[in-house]
């Protein structure tokens, strides 16, 4: 290679190099949340207690704040936009777009259904739902938030479900499903799936929502991890790593704790509180290996 030739490629990877430390260089994080207060037993919303928090805990960083639905979040995330989720379930396909720092075990999802349509679905001695009986059961009308995930159950499960003949609705919502009590209580769908929490957070300004059920679903019994999310890119793992060195905190994982204790009913925390226990002594730490 000619003395030129050597020069611009020298050039080249000093340009490069500049680059990449650009890319990785973190002094403003724009936080997409899809939570919403209606889904919360305190009134205000998990990822602004959580982002509250952070903020205070990351200096030299600008914090923007801006609510986006499941479909949107996915979709600058993949694109590797300087975003990072507040709030995101964990999932092997996510985990090949995203950094995760693990934030709340959720309690497994129930199947929420209107009270006078219960009768007609599949469930054994033990109250809990079939859910691939349910799936395919023609009569029965099923309601899901487009680009959600539902926990690694639940999404093969209605992935399966997918196809022309499916009587699974797949809808957009601009958080993470708020939408979907008023279809139910509308006739306008038979059942949903949500946390333990929902119902009984929007029975204090819905009197209405006592008109429908929560089941649990036969073999739905992991909790399901969320995390805050940040692209799979150099910004992303700076982000992240500089997120988890927070949370993985006595401090952070306190606060955690705090956040989901407020939003789930007594009986939840008791039935889950070793699985919680265990979850929290870990996020005490930092995430080894991220």
């Amino acid at each position: 290679m000619s003395l030129r030739g050597l020069a611009g490629l020298s050039a080249a990877l000093v340009l490069a190099a500049g680059s990449a430390r650009a890319q990785s260089s973190v002094d403003r994080i724009t936080w997409l949340a899809g939570d919403t207060a209606a889904a919360s037993g305190s009134g205000a919303r998990p990822s602004d207690r959580l982002l509250d928090w952070l903020t205070a805990r990351l200096p030299g960083i600008t914090h923007e704040r801006i609510v986006a639905n499941a479909k949107r979040s996915w979709t600058l995330i993949e694109r590797g936009d300087p975003v990072c989720h507040a709030s995101a379930v964990r999932s092997p396909q996510r985990e090949a777009l995203a950094y995760f720092s693990n934030t709340w075990p959720m309690p497994p999802l129930q199947l929420i259904v209107r009270r006078e349509r219960a009768a007609a679905l599949p469930v054994d001695a033990a109250g809990q739902v079939d859910l691939p009986a349910l799936l395919a059961d023609p009569r029965l009308q099923g309601v899901i938030v487009h680009g959600r995930s539902y926990g690694a159950a639940l999404d093969a499960a209605l992935a399966q479900a997918d196809g022309a003949s499916s009587r699974m609705r797949r809808v957009t919502a601009g958080d993470f499903g708020s939408n979907l009590v008023p279809m139910l209580l509308q006739a306008r769908a038979d059942y949903a799936f949500e946390y333990p929490n929902a119902l009984a957070a929007l029975l204090r300004s819905r009197p209405e929502v006592v008109g429908l059920a929560a089941l649990p679903i036969k073999g739905v019994v992991e909790p399901v991890v969320s995390g805050v999310a940040c692209p799979r890119t150099p910004w992303g793992q700076t982000a992240i790593r500089r997120i988890d060195a927070a949370l993985g905190t006595p401090e952070g994982a306190a606060l955690l704790r705090d956040i989901l204790m407020t939003e789930l009913p007594p009986d939840t925390r008791r039935q889950y509180r070793e699985a919680f226990d265990a979850f929290f002594q870990r996020r005490s730490q930092p995430t080894p290996g991220l």
